[in-house]
């Protein structure tokens, strides 16, 4: 598919992208009680593969995005696909590690470039992998109640353990600093607690103790990362924007971080009872920002970015690389494409403002990419080829632009 976008005034009130990070978490909280999702209407790509992911490993479904868990029947399966869902993959590699036996695991091209360095170190040597990356094999049972795992490389493995430890009954879980990623741990603790578990951190330890779970039924939590992309088109476009159906602001950073972002850049944006309104700003200024605890805020920063009066630095950006897309790279070479003046290395982006321009990309397999050209187009026109790779995390991305008045053509 490809999307043709013309200059447009991004204005009104928009339901909230549904939360994948909440969404898989809920999915795979069906291992330990039953869950009932409401108004599930055309779920992402990436919560589709949680759902079929927890069928194969026993649990039924009975209506839809109605979960009946069932302990004594869980399995590893011969075989797990995972498209392109990362978080799916790294929180069931510890739970398949629980409950032992051997499966081979794969992925599509994106999912196949991600290293599972830490994750092998940590299961060592309990549970065996037939490769460093997918597809790879895995067989074994984890023996043991403590495991130690450096908290570098994804955040989602140890959310992966909390889940298992809570399955198995208890464990202990030793994070190597330093943590990327932490409020994402926290997420799933709040989580866990808030249906009956009980985990609790102690300095660099995570313990799980046994809990007594709770079904769950409601919702998935609207999410402020891909919002953010509707919030920012209303800015720099001269319009302005009401997001319902968001989770209130917790204590912890996270992606919801970006409110208070957007704040320091100059907009005026309030978030009162799951409402996020956003009213434009008077004068966009840069920033400098470290990303590493919320990475998937990058291609929402830089999209803003462009339209400050001084420059933004963007760093922590090292995990970028292992994302969807080698998001330093394709940050950086979407930006240019749309006339941007950019620089990059290993450490920092640093983007200047800029006489944004007509732009044209492809989308390298990554949603967030797209998000951030459509944006961007929306000042100058452009246009997204496969344009479709945002349903990975947000189907409704092109038509919620066009419902809240992008000119927008898609064939």
């Amino acid at each position: 598919m490809r999307a043709e976008i013309k200059k447009s005034i991004i204005r009104g009130k928009v339901k909230a992208p549904t939360s994948k990070s909440f969404g898989i978490r809920l999915i795979l909280y069906s291992l330990l009680a039953n869950v009932k999702l409401k108004n599930v209407s055309e779920p992402s790509d990436d919560i589709q593969i949680a759902r079929e992911v927890v069928k194969e490993l026993g649990i039924s479904e009975k209506g839809e995005f109605q979960f009946i868990s069932n302990k004594s029947e869980l399995k590893v399966p011969s075989s797990l696909y995972f498209g392109g869902s990362a978080t799916t993959l790294r929180m069931i590699i510890p739970i398949l590690a629980i409950l032992g036996g051997k499966a081979l695991l794969d992925g599509d091209t994106s999912l196949r470039r991600r290293p599972l360095n830490a994750i092998i170190e940590a299961l060592k040597p309990y549970v065996t992998f037939s490769s460093t990356n997918l597809p790879t094999v895995i067989e074994g049972k984890l023996n043991t109640d403590h495991v130690t795992i450096s908290g570098s490389e994804s955040s989602q493995y140890i959310s992966g353990f909390i889940y298992a430890f809570s399955l198995k009954g208890g464990g202990e879980i030793e994070i190597i600093p330093p943590v990327s990623s932490k409020s994402y741990i926290n997420m799933t603790i709040d989580l866990i607690n808030s249906l009956g578990g009980r985990v609790t951190i102690k300095g660099n330890k995570i313990v799980v103790e046994e809990g007594e779970f709770k079904e769950y039924e409601g919702e998935i939590p609207g999410d402020y990362a891909l919002s953010s992309f509707y919030a920012i088109a209303s800015v720099v476009t001269g319009g302005e924007i009401d997001i319902n159906n968001l989770y209130p602001i917790p204590y912890y950073e996270g992606d919801h971080s970006i409110v208070k972002i957007l704040r320091d850049m100059g907009v005026r944006t309030v978030v009162e009872d799951g409402s996020w309104s956003v009213r434009g700003a008077e004068k966009l200024r840069g920033i400098r920002i470290n990303v590493d605890d919320f990475p998937d805020l990058a291609p929402s920063i830089a999209s803003i970015a462009p339209f400050a009066g001084s420059e933004t630095v963007i760093e922590g950006i090292k995990r970028l690389k292992t994302k969807e897309s080698d998001r330093t790279q394709t940050i950086t070479s979407t930006l240019k494409s749309f006339s941007v003046n950019v620089e990059s290395d290993d450490q920092k982006m640093v983007i200047y403002p800029s006489d944004v321009k007509e732009g044209h990309i492809e989308c390298p397999n990554d949603h967030r990419i797209a998000m951030l050209a459509g944006v961007l187009s929306l000042t100058s026109g452009g246009t997204v080829s496969k344009a479709e790779c945002v349903s990975k995390s947000n189907p409704y991305f092109w038509k919620d632009l066009i419902y809240l008045g992008a000119n927008i053509r898609l064939e």
